[in-house]
């Protein structure tokens, strides 16, 4: 599927995302971060230290904040993005008190202020977790983002190769196949309201 196609199911999707019942989704952010935190606790790599998650800013994005506060009562590092210029992102650790640190940036999506916490630099990826947003997930791993280009080219990089991607969603937007491009990074997991799904690739 080339871009009209890619064009063509953002589109849909942006519709259906923008159209929740609000009383659904309430009940569902807190359904997925249920999800994670299970995940996290049961089928994860205890390794796993550093978990870099998202501030919702668009419709339908889910809202993270009840995992991320309990990763970081459990411990965990926990860091939100923040956009440095057009397709690129850096992650800043944040803590307890993190809202008080948001201000508007890149079109006005709420992200951490500079100098509010440590930047995220390479770790061993092992001891890694991306939570990754975006419009549409298949169930090998395939993702259509926004069209932005910020996670593409942030989960490219050679020290993310083994770190766990989660591609986190509404179970609708599951899809039976995304539009993808062969710089497009797969997911290792799923996660949305109605469970998790393990990703084994072809040939894995």
């Amino acid at each position: 599927m080339g871009h009209d196609g890619k064009k063509e199911v953002r589109r849909e999707m942006r519709l259906v995302l923008a159209n929740l019942d609000k009383r659904w989704e309430a009940a569902a952010h807190r359904e997925v971060c249920g999800e994670l935190i299970a995940l996290f606790s049961s089928q994860l790599p205890v390794s796993i230290e550093h978990i870099l998650g998202w501030v919702p800013s668009l419709p339908g994005e889910v809202d993270l904040a009840v995992f991320m506060a309990e990763m970081l009562r459990r411990g965990r590092k926990v860091y939100l993005p923040r956009i440095l210029s057009p397709g690129l992102m850096e992650f800043i650790q944040i803590g307890d008190e993190w809202g008080a640190q948001l201000i508007r940036g890149h079109r006005g999506i709420l992200e951490p202020r500079e100098g509010s916490g440590a930047v995220l630099t390479a770790q061993d990826p092992e001891t890694l977790a991306v939570l990754v947003p975006g419009l549409a997930f298949d169930a090998r791993g395939g993702r259509l983002g926004r069209g932005g280009g910020f996670y593409d080219r942030f989960l490219a990089r050679s020290e993310l190769s083994g770190a766990a991607k989660i591609g986190v969603c509404w179970s609708m937007q599951v899809v039976h196949d995304t539009p993808t491009d062969h710089y497009d990074v797969a997911m290792n997991w799923l996660c949305h309201e109605r469970g998790s799904l393990k990703i084994v690739q072809a040939g894995g």
